[in-house]
């Protein structure tokens, strides 16, 4: 609550498909629902952990000028990945074109923000990850689809408080997860 997660969109620009995830509105602003999304946030850090236990890649994905350099600092103290830069669709649906070499794709793509900051319509990356099947986490704001998303987090996307809380906790699953397996394979 502190970290204004709960504060959502004008109610104008509401997304249909996040209406099951709103308490009410508050000055037409909606409002969030927090129990669904401490409950969502769990099996998504659930599902992040199991990930990062079996060795897996994690993305971070974001193009909110203002979080940037949150997302690459989290994925760096991490030891993951990150991508804030124009997102290419070739980038998942054809690798060897993107880099000229093969790579491995991500086992996991985090969504920080799940508009695309110039545009401001759904991320491409959403879409891409979609399309091969990659699972995605995803803070989806009140004016976001979650549909696409495996492991949607309703929750305020734009302050830099309730970012740093969302990317703080991703942190601390990973590493935990990380430490798991290392005390686990001696």
């Amino acid at each position: 609550f502190d970290a204004k997660v709960h504060l959502g969109h004008k109610h104008t620009a509401l997304d249909p498909r996040m209406k099951q995830f709103i308490y009410g509105q508050r000055f037409g602003e909606s409002i969030i629902d927090l129990d669904q999304t401490t409950l969502l946030l769990r099996q998504a850090l659930n599902f992040l952990a199991h990930v990062v236990y079996r060795d897996g890649v994690v993305m971070f994905v974001c193009r909110q000028p203002q979080l940037i350099h949150l997302v690459d600092k989290t994925a760096l103290e991490s030891g993951e990945y990150s991508h804030t830069r124009p997102w290419r669709s070739e980038i998942f649906t054809s690798p060897q074109r993107a880099f000229k070499q093969e790579v491995r794709l991500p086992d996991l793509v985090i969504m920080v923000h799940c508009k695309d900051s110039f545009q401001y319509s759904e991320h491409r990356a959403v879409y891409d990850s979609a399309k091969i099947g990659v699972p995605t986490i995803g803070i989806v704001d009140s004016d976001c689809n979650p549909n696409l998303i495996t492991y949607p987090i309703p929750g305020n996307d734009d302050s830099i408080v309730s970012t740093t809380l969302y990317l703080d906790l991703f942190k601390k699953t990973i590493l935990a997860a990380k430490e798991q397996r290392k005390a686990d394979e001696v």
